[in-house]
């Protein structure tokens, strides 16, 4: 089996869940078929014209050369309908869909999205959720969609306490981007209200150094010195995971929650809203509130911080049912959609 992936995701984010779930799959793959990966220099241009110009070598390459299957790592205007090539597309969320009139500057794209969605032979949907979603939203019949899980690293390297330094304080743990959906505010609201600043830190890694704007937020709520940023390598965000008392993932709207996983990997306790997809990732082994709901949020966080006992059942619940998440069964259950649309199984 022929198959080529292009590189689009790695021009849009050095970091990511996207770019993340391409680089496993891919070198997993290589063990089932032909894997080409798109390789072109980035230019001298600006985003948009780089993308522009990374698409019409996406095209001429797919003209050329024949592939079985086409893997777009995201949506692009070079995702289009092949006559002797299967397109399968990748559905990670519906979040710009569900949320751009809430939240304007999720328009962005989405007519792009839907050309690619349409344009496809095959979807893929990271969790049942996101399957639902598409079917709704859009109408695609559910033979023309597989849901395949994304998968966590359950041996990675562990880092040692001499390598980074262990935090003075105690802290909470908020993963990745602080914008819209992601309802970071809800959880600054809720550390505010628990009054909590002087024992425990809210500890923010990624996403984004803090703009003006948060910076001068955090000063009117007095929290300037108990909100911190860190980011760094795979490592670093793993030590993280492990000394935090508690991670939360207060999402309006999640895909999948890849950082679920990856919390209950490190054997770090979750509290996670109980919005898209959570519920079905995070199963019996994180505390759940209503993603709008500070007084929940605030009890669930207070109960992990209060009893150890508590915290080491869901570790405990986290520890089992990360397991069955591996990027092997990622990879696999993907190569087995490509047999399917090839028809060879």
């Amino acid at each position: 089996m022929n198959i080529f992936y292009d590189n689009t995701i790695f021009y849009i984010q050095k970091r990511g869940g996207v770019s993340r779930y391409f680089t496993e799959i891919i070198k997993r793959i290589a063990d089932y078929g032909n894997v080409n990966v798109a390789a072109l220099k980035r230019p001298n241009l600006i985003r948009s014209k780089l993308i522009r110009f990374n698409n019409i070598f996406i095209k001429a390459r797919l003209a050329v050369l024949n592939y079985d299957i086409y893997h777009p790592t995201y949506y692009s205007n070079a995702v289009t309908k092949r006559k002797n090539t299967k397109v399968v597309v990748t559905v990670f969320d519906m979040i710009h869909e569900l949320f751009s009139a809430r939240f304007k500057e999720l328009a962005e794209g989405i007519d792009i999205k839907k050309r690619s969605i349409f344009n496809a032979d095959h979807i893929i949907c990271i969790s049942n959720a996101t399957k639902r979603d598409l079917e709704r939203i859009y109408g695609i019949k559910g033979d023309r969609i597989s849901v395949v899980y994304l998968g966590v690293f359950l041996d990675g390297n562990k880092p040692s306490f001499e390598k980074f330094k262990k935090p003075v304080k105690p802290y909470i743990l908020y993963i990745g981007k602080r914008h819209a959906y992601k309802n970071f505010n809800t959880l600054l609201d809720a550390f505010y209200r628990l009054k909590i600043e002087k024992n425990y830190d809210l500890l923010c890694y990624g996403g984004g150094y803090f703009s003006d704007m948060e910076l001068s937020k955090f000063k009117k709520l007095g929290l300037e010195n108990s909100v911190k940023y860190a980011q760094g390598p795979d490592e670093l965000l793993n030590f993280c995971y492990q000394n935090a008392s508690v991670f939360v993932l207060p999402s309006l709207y999640e895909g999948f929650g890849l950082p679920l996983l990856e919390a209950m990997a490190n054997r770090c306790p979750v509290v996670a809203s109980n919005a898209g997809s959570i519920p079905e990732v995070a199963q019996n082994a994180a505390l759940l509130f209503s993603p709008e709901n500070t007084d929940e949020l605030c009890f669930c966080i207070d109960s992990m911080l209060r009893s150890s006992n508590l915290r080491n059942e869901y570790i405990n619940k986290g520890s089992a049912i990360v397991r069955n998440f591996t990027w092997e069964n990622t990879a696999r259950q993907t190569y087995q959609v490509y047999e399917k649309v090839l028809n060879v199984r």
